[in-house]
């Protein structure tokens, strides 16, 4: 079944990962003096690892299949189900293996391989090669970079990369020496900083290493600050796929509602959710037994990301014999250090303004994550779920609401649509929820870029009373423009 799991979570980081690349443009002006440089920290980027690397070998570590072999795997197991009643796992657990073997991790949480990633660890401007990418892609982190040049000139704009597997208080050393590099250069005590997605436990991991002395301004964007879900249930087993969660998923692609409700009436997605968790429980067993389960239940990142009041569950889970909690020692080791930090993240985070720091939180909602288990039920930007990347709000499920009867203790705190309840989250007066937007909010020149820059430059503690421009709930599209709630 852990192995089976490592399959589903390997599916959904794969398939919800933003990996854009980005180029710095190093002679842009700042549109305005900045007392102090910005550090951006990005998420997630399968796209950027690589094996032998200045070889004629070199590739990713994420391997892209071929049109022909995707065809070629459907086949084998169309195939064998429907004139076997059985279904070819061999091929399935190649395939995959083929796809993100070289990701794998050791039992101490080790690279296996020696990856690499392309690392900035000076200012943007000192990065010319990179201008060409940057003017063919200005989404999401890379939209960030661009416009941060712009309002902080390339020689005050930083961009951190880091193998995104490993340990996240390891990381934190790294992203340490970033900052401590753009104080030195400016002669500043602070730096401002944006974090995204995964960057949020990697700023969460610096912050308890090294404190927050050197933050100005912090912006949490579409983070994993609070941690996720997905990791924390799929490491207990806790796999579900339903009718309403497929109807949810395919509704983020086809927008007709006639077409969903005639395919939901057709039976379709109730045959499918069937079909899929007869599927679990027939061939969980052998996936156990040989699939990739040290690819992903050995990344120390993604034990950062359990939440702790689960993480006992998750260990007895994973590991259950004392030859497994023996073989993996060195990987729980790291597990348990970071699950200290855990432990306290909310006291932690919750001492940055006391401290000066100002922080900021912004996420989406309203995108079904990938059906796989029972969280993705509920708002999602459709990579991480909204109610952790707000900081704790209560949710509904997509394409729902909490309901006519709901009552929020702060009735400002609740969305318009009542799909959202900000009520009780760690920041409430400087956290804002987005219909719509997309995952890692910034599309360079879009409504919601300048807004995220309007955060970062605020000065003092930006709230969602500061700029009527910007209330706390609001609208967006695919193109990153803000609307209102009437």
């Amino acid at each position: 079944m852990k192995k089976l799991l490592s399959c589903i979570l390997a599916l959904l980081l794969v398939l919800t990962a933003v990996v854009p690349a980005f180029a710095a443009e190093e002679s842009a002006e700042p549109s305005a003096n900045r007392d102090y440089p910005l550090v951006i920290v990005r998420g997630m980027d399968f796209g950027g690892l690589s094996v032998n690397t200045g070889t004629p070998q070199e590739q990713s570590c994420l391997v892209a299949p071929g049109f022909g072999d995707i065809v070629k795997l459907v086949g084998n197991l169309a195939g064998t189900y429907f004139t076997e009643k059985t279904l070819d796992t061999d091929a399935l657990i190649g395939f995959l293996d083929g796809m993100m073997g070289l990701m794998a991790c050791d039992e101490n949480g080790n690279s296996r391989y020696d990856v690499s990633y392309a690392k900035y660890p000076q200012a943007v401007s000192n990065y010319p090669l990179l201008q060409a990418e940057y003017e063919m892609n200005a989404q999401n982190e890379i939209g960030i970079v661009k416009s941060a040049v712009e309002h902080y000139g390339a020689d005050n704009t930083y961009y951190f990369t880091y193998d995104w597997r490993l340990d996240p208080t390891d990381t934190a050393d790294d992203l340490n020496t970033m900052i401590e590099q753009a104080k030195a250069d400016h002669n500043a005590e602070k730096v401002d900083l944006v974090c995204c997605s995964m960057g949020g436990i990697v700023t969460d991991s610096y912050i308890y290493e090294y404190g927050c002395e050197s933050l100005h301004n912090v912006v949490f964007d579409s983070s994993t600050f609070c941690g996720t879900y997905v990791t924390t249930e799929l490491f207990q087993g806790k796999v579900l796929i339903t009718e309403q969660m497929l109807y949810n998923f395919l509704g983020n692609f086809i927008q007709s509602d006639f077409v969903l409700k005639l395919f939901s009436k057709l039976g379709l997605f109730k045959f499918a959710a069937n079909f899929a968790m007869d599927f679990i429980d027939k061939y969980q067993d052998v996936i156990y037994d040989e699939f990739l389960y040290d690819v992903f239940v050995t990344m120390p990142s993604l034990w950062a990301l359990v939440q702790h009041d689960q993480y006992q569950a998750c260990l007895d889970y994973m590991f259950p014999t004392e030859e497994l909690r023996t073989q993996y020692a060195g990987l729980i080791a790291r597990a348990d250090h970071l699950q200290e930090m855990v432990a306290g993240l909310d006291e932690m985070l919750l001492s940055l303004p006391e401290h000066g720091v100002n922080v900021s939180v912004i996420a989406a909602y309203e995108t079904q994550m990938i059906p796989v288990y029972p969280s993705a039920a509920y708002q999602s930007d459709g990579t991480l779920e909204t109610a952790l990347m707000l900081g704790r709000a209560t949710v509904s499920e997509t394409r729902s609401t909490l309901g006519d009867d709901y009552v929020a203790d702060n009735p400002e705190c609740l969305s318009p649509d009542r799909c959202i309840d900000t009520s009780h989250v760690l920041f409430p007066e400087s956290t804002w929820a987005i219909r719509n937007a997309s995952h890692v909010i910034g599309d360079y020149g879009s409504d919601l870029n300048d807004f995220l820059f309007w955060l970062l430059t605020y000065d003092g503690q930006p709230t969602v009373h500061s700029n009527p421009d910007y209330p706390r709930f609001m609208k967006s599209d695919s193109s990153e423009a803000i609307y209102y709630f009437e």
